[in-house]
């Protein structure tokens, strides 16, 4: 559903509808079903933009599960996108399952945002670019053209900002108090290290 201003709703267009379907497919396909179907149930897509152009994405933690995103006529990139939101819900989740506090205290530096943030944020950014780039590492294979370009540009511009958070991120995880939680964070980012 698109929300219009106003009291009502209406069905997304059709070519939307679509596009959504095909970016879960693709998602699933790369083994990143159940994250999707668990944590970006209310997909809110806002503005259309071309590859290449800053896509703008965000979750609310008062609207578990909901995702709201600019996008692209493609459906992989919409996925990776997806993927990237439904991990930031889905990191939400697990910290309050397990009881997790993170001290507020604490802070890193964050090459994605160029600062110093809280280790909260920093722990969902090497959270949610990490699967972002363990999706496009498979997505790869399938991909031809610009859009084969443009997704392996953003791996290789991910594979740099990634590796300058390996130290911080390691006292980073000591913050968090679930022994399953930390190794599960710890895993995804030793995994997109690798590619």
């Amino acid at each position: 559903m698109r929300t219009r201003p106003g009291p009502g709703t209406e069905p997304a267009p059709a070519h939307l509808l679509s596009l959504a379907a095909d970016a879960y497919t693709s998602a699933a396909r790369a083994g990143f079903g159940d994250l999707l179907a668990a944590h970006a149930v209310v997909l809110c897509l806002l503005r259309t933009k071309n590859l290449g152009e800053t896509l703008d994405s965000w979750t609310i933690s008062r609207l578990p599960g909901t995702v709201f995103m600019d996008h692209v006529d493609d459906p992989v990139v919409l996925a990776r996108d997806l993927i990237h939101e439904a991990g930031h819900n889905w990191l939400n989740d697990a910290l309050a399952a397990t009881g997790c506090k993170i001290s507020d205290t604490a802070h890193f530096h964050s090459p994605w945002k160029q600062t110093t943030r809280p280790a909260l944020g920093f722990l969902h950014a090497c959270w949610a670019f990490p699967l972002t780039m363990l999706f496009t590492a498979h997505a790869l294979n399938s991909t031809a053209g610009d859009l084969h370009r443009f997704l392996t540009a953003y791996l290789d511009q991910q594979r740099s900002l990634l590796a300058g958070t390996a130290p911080d991120h390691a006292r980073a995880l000591e913050l968090i108090s679930d022994d399953g939680l930390r190794h599960r964070l710890a895993t995804a980012h030793h995994q997109a290290l690798a590619l």
